[in-house]
């Protein structure tokens, strides 16, 4: 028998479920449930935040249900390393720039063991976090959707997260409104391009390279803050040349709520809460394609939706990353590189159904033999020597409380910091100055 804590962050909101979690974890759940194990899960409801000290009722909740075992995704949870004897690991999902207390971590490294998604991140844990080869692993996503002959009611589908919102300008938007000079503009384009392809390299390291002396610059380019929003514009680039070929999207409210001049992806947003491995499986289920646009820092792999689309009935047409080829040698994937090799694969699979489904069924096929849960739990338990399974099983989740009016009135400091500072940037320009109160 074994007993397993979880932490992981959760963005989902639905008001008719207080404990809806992404599919991913509820796919990790089941799989732990189904091989006979005692779960208790805490949902972080802020991402990438740093934990302070953990609040001692929470703490004896986990004290006195005496895990076997830790898993942190991102290692969003407080430090409670000192609390524990038992192995704890840190679950990459995103990438090491988004692990929560990081200087924690590398201060009591050797007490941690790492499952990784991509090479990269292998490569940066061992370099910059010292982490030894005995202490961490690579292992790709899985899935436990399944392929149901279920009615095809869309030629495309996306489900995910429109990475940025309107409540204030875009950080290269404010740069231009502080007026540059010719130099810093080139090297401000220089910086983009830099991590665009590199979106791992430290502020310090970008700026190093480049040797950045403007105070102007180093004000308005927040390397985190950038790679979110070239995330989000590749995204929105994509998805736009596909919108007239049948497109539906799922996911954040702000695919609508944001101010985007892109009108066809704003009426093909159905704001039906999207987040169960059943919904995903619906949904995928009912598409002809399943279309993947990543995150900037997935360099290297790939996001947990593309072994959910291909365990489902929809194509995967998904941006071409180096592990696609890796993990799946024997397919010929449709992958693209630009918005309009995604436009002609899209219309290509939509015209040619034999080949489409000649693609589902493959796919299929390497999903059931190598990528659920189980292969999964098998490679984990055989390179750290532990095992996964019980035969008791019970799980209880524990949803972060948030005060929700505490955030409203954060955000809403953040927003009339950010009008105050160009009102008075303004002002200055022609000799007046509002007085701090």
């Amino acid at each position: 028998m074994a007993k397993i804590f979880l932490s992981f962050f959760s963005g989902v909101n639905d008001p008719n479920n207080e404990k809806a979690i992404p599919c991913f974890y509820e796919s990790f759940i089941k799989g732990l449930q189904n091989s006979g194990n005692e779960i208790l899960a805490f949902v972080s409801k802020t991402f990438n935040k740093d934990f302070k000290d953990i609040p001692q009722d929470l703490l004896k909740e986990i004290q006195n249900f005496n895990p076997d075992f830790i898993f942190l995704f991102n290692n969003a949870f407080y430090d409670i390393s000192s609390y524990f004897e038992c192995p704890i690991f840190i679950y990459e999902v995103d990438s090491p720039l988004y692990y929560s207390n990081k200087k924690a971590l590398i201060k009591n490294i050797e007490r941690y063991k790492f499952i990784c998604a991509q090479e990269e991140s292998l490569n940066i844990l061992k370099c910059k976090y010292k982490v030894k080869d005995k202490n961490i692993i690579n292992v790709p996503f899985f899935s436990e959707i399944q392929n149901e002959n279920i009615n095809v009611e869309q030629n495309i589908s996306f489900i995910g997260t429109k990475f940025t919102s309107s409540v204030k300008k875009s950080p290269y938007a404010e740069f231009m409104t502080n007026q540059p000079n010719k130099m810093e503009i080139e090297q401000y384009a220089t910086l983009i391009n830099s991590i665009s392809k590199e979106p791992f390299l430290t502020q310090k390291e970008l700026f190093d390279k480049f040797n950045i002396n403007s105070d102007l610059i180093k004000k308005n380019f927040n390397t985190d803050e950038i790679i979110f929003y070239l995330s989000d514009y590749n995204r929105v680039k994509t998805l736009s040349c596909v919108s007239d070929l049948g497109l539906k999207i799922y996911g954040t409210q702000n695919w609508i709520n944001d101010y985007y001049n892109e009108p066809y992806l704003i009426l093909n947003f159905d704001r039906t809460p999207i987040y169960s491995i059943k919904h995903n499986q619906d949904i995928y289920n009912s598409s002809k394609i399943g279309i993947n646009i990543n995150h900037l820092q997935a360099k290297q792999c790939f996001s947990w939706r593309v072994c959910d689309i291909m365990a489902s009935g929809a194509c995967l047409v998904s941006e071409y990353k180096p592990d696609l080829i890796k993990y799946f040698p024997n397919i010929n994937l449709p992958t693209f590189n630009t918005p309009y090799e995604a436009r002609e694969l899209c219309i290509k699979l939509i015209k040619n159904e034999n080949m489409r489904k000649d693609i589902v069924s493959a796919s299929n096929e390497i999903i059931n033999k190598n990528f659920r849960f189980i292969n999964i739990k098998d490679i984990i338990e055989d390179y750290f020597n532990i095992s996964l399974s019980g035969e008791k099983v019970s799980t209880k989740i524990i949803i972060e409380k948030v005060d929700k009016n505490k955030l409203n009135k954060t955000l809403i400091k953040k927003i009339c910091c950010n009008c105050y500072s160009k009102l008075k940037r303004e002002l200055n320009k022609i000799g007046n100055s509002p007085r701090s109160s």
